[in-house]
């Protein structure tokens, strides 16, 4: 499946809210999210205050929201070299049709592009998100971290997560620098 994707704008507030409500986000701390809290998050800058962007993919032949990409920490300006991190949520019927790798290529490539201090870009996932473990490797970031317990899920489990980085410098030369864990 070709995707697009868009900046969020505020007019598309409602499909937002509704494509994040009505879907089931297995991985994430928060599988079921609703429109009350939902809402709070947009007025509180979740999806577009300072250091945040938020993109809609989208199907290319239709202009149905099928994904979300929030990107944050970016810190205070195109200058600041904070670590921008991603989250990324796909409607669950699309996952395993390589709208993930897409997405997380095309948004790696806009924000070293668009961010030049940008050394490296981080993400997290859940031990047992074998798929979005896939699509790191596959876009070149390297795994550089394990936290034991450290991801809660709804019921109060507590799962190891993962941590995966590119450098600015890997994605320049389509490399990667493997992480030396014994030194």
């Amino acid at each position: 499946m070709e995707i697009r994707i868009t900046e969020f704008r505020s007019s598309e507030k409602d499909q937002l809210i509704k494509f994040l409500s009505s879907g089931y986000w297995q991985f994430h701390s928060t599988p079921r999210i609703s429109k009350e809290k939902l809402e709070t998050q947009y007025e509180s800058g979740y999806f577009t205050g300072e250091g945040c962007r938020t993109f809609l993919i989208k199907d290319k032949n239709a202009d149905i929201i099928i994904g979300v990409m929030r990107l944050f920490d970016l810190g205070n300006g195109k200058d600041d070299d904070e670590t921008p991190l991603f989250d990324i949520k796909i409607k669950e019927e699309l996952r395993g049709k390589g709208i993930g790798k897409q997405a997380l290529k095309w948004l790696t490539d806009f924000v070293f592009t668009n961010y030049p201090n940008k050394l490296r870009f981080e993400a997290t996932t859940r031990i047992d998100n074998i798929a979005m473990r896939k699509v790191f490797e596959h876009c070149g970031f390297m795994k550089e971290a394990h936290y034991r317990l450290a991801w809660p899920d709804a019921e109060g489990n507590r799962y190891d997560c993962t941590g995966y980085a590119i450098l600015r410098s890997d994605w320049l030369n389509k490399t990667k620098t493997h992480v030396n864990f014994d030194s």
